[in-house]
Formats: C-alpha cells, structure tokens, sequence
C-alpha cells in the first residue's frame, strides 16, 4: 500500500477553506479538528469540498 498523500479541502457555510495533505481521509479528519480548533471553529461547520492530487486554485499559497 502506498502512503500517496492527496489534499483535502473543507469549507464552512461562511466560506471560511481550510486545505492540506495527508495520506487518508481519517487522518484529514483529525488534522480538519485540529485545524479547526486553532481557528476557534466548530469542526462539525466544515465539509468536504474536495480531494485531490493537486492543491486547487483557490488556494495556490506556498504554506508548506
């Protein structure tokens, strides 16, 4: 099994991405919930807007 990571992208109703890797999406979940609480946001706000090999647009910041 390969440890391929992907990105994961989450929004909440207010428009408010959070992007990153991680090689499932179990682990995207807990870094979603810690991201989230850095950012003093309910996790359960956020869903799922996108999984993909390549950072998106939107989001094409060197942050890494």
């Amino acid at each position: 099994m390969s440890n391929k990571k992907n990105y994961y992208s989450f929004e909440d109703p207010s428009g408010t991405t959070i992007e990153f890797r991680a090689t499932s999406l179990q682990q995207a979940m807990v870094i979603k919930k810690k991201l989230a609480l850095n950012l003093g946001i309910s996790k359960e706000d956020f869903e799922i807007t996108n999984i993909s090999n390549k950072r998106t647009a939107s989001s094409d910041h060197s942050d890494e």
